[in-house]
């Protein structure tokens, strides 16, 4: 299994994510949204979360990307092959789930 860039935020400003879970590294404490790509059932790993409406489940990263949450939080392989991929090249060694705080990613 491979892992490949995104297409950029004009041609794919929306993304469904199922099964989605939320991440936080450490020490960083910068906090991404993890999950399937709704469309392509894909693995998927945002930017840093910039901000979260719980009232609409949906989140808007520092790529200006909005992520739709579907259906409840859940762990998909695919989804957490490519975390740890993503882990793996931007040098995080520490990271925690975060998904039960979500409304603490309201503001960061």
């Amino acid at each position: 299994m491979s892992i490949w860039a995104l297409p950029p935020v004009c041609s794919e400003p929306i993304v469904g994510l199922l099964k989605w879970r939320v991440f936080e590294t450490l020490p960083e404490g910068t906090r991404h949204f993890v999950g399937l790509n709704a469309n392509d059932r894909t693995g998927r790993v945002s930017s840093a979360i910039r901000e979260v409406d719980l009232k609409h489940l949906r989140g808007t990263t520092e790529s200006g990307r909005i992520y739709e949450l579907l259906g409840p939080s859940g762990t998909d392989p695919d989804a957490q092959f490519v975390w740890e991929r993503w882990c793996t090249l931007n040098d995080v060694v520490q990271y925690r789930d975060v998904t039960n705080n979500l409304a603490a990613t309201r503001s960061q």
